[in-house]
């Protein structure tokens, strides 16, 4: 077998030639080569010259890194009603592959819940994954209950997968207003790292 470099592997979804190159290597400049091939394929793929398929590839691969250190930094949950893992996992592992510490909270996930996770952790981020526009509606009560315990001004709340026209999803009390994952990823990145 060939040794090809991190970008070769990440490209072709090897994870396991992720994990030696990371045992065999300086794990700083394989991150920032990882996070620079995330930067360019999600751009790509945002702008439709890519499908999800290769950044799927790239991301899933890009999990072998180990998660940076230190507590919880946003929570991701499939809102109440939401039993569906699908979006919820997607949407995991690309915070994963950018080594974002996000909290699992799993699917059908109370507005409560959300919140509970961001005062217990501390969180400057809810990630919320639904579908329809009941699920948008599960937004507008959780910036509710947010502004009644007083906490919203303490979290971005972001909003993936649903299927929602612009016009819809700038009518929500989003933190961010577009809701494919891959840009809310790298949107929450880009503000981690400040």
């Amino acid at each position: 077998m060939n040794a090809y470099t991190l970008r070769e592997a990440l490209l072709r979804g090897d994870r396991e030639a992720v994990t030696r190159m990371l045992s065999a290597g300086t794990v700083e400049q394989l991150k920032a080569e990882k996070n620079a091939l995330l930067r360019e394929l999600t751009d790509a793929h945002l702008r439709g010259e890519i499908p999800f398929c290769q950044l799927t590839a790239a991301a899933q691969a890009a999990c072998a890194f180990p998660l940076e250190n230190g507590p919880f930094t946003a929570c991701c949950g499939g809102v109440a009603g939401n039993t569906g893992a699908i979006g919820k996992n997607y949407t995991m592992m690309l915070l994963r592959a950018w080594g974002l510490p996000t909290l699992d909270l799993g699917v059908n996930v109370s507005a409560e819940a959300f919140l509970q996770a961001v005062a217990e952790h501390d969180l400057r981020f809810a990630v919320c994954v639904g579908f329809t526009a009941a699920d948008a509606e599960f937004i507008e009560l959780l910036h509710q209950k947010a502004q009644e315990h007083g906490m919203r001004h303490i979290f971005k709340l972001v909003l993936c997968g649903a299927s929602l026209t612009p016009e819809a999803l700038a009518r929500l009390p989003l933190d961010y207003h577009d809701n494919r994952a891959a840009a809310v990823a790298r949107w929450m990145v880009d503000i981690w790292k400040k």
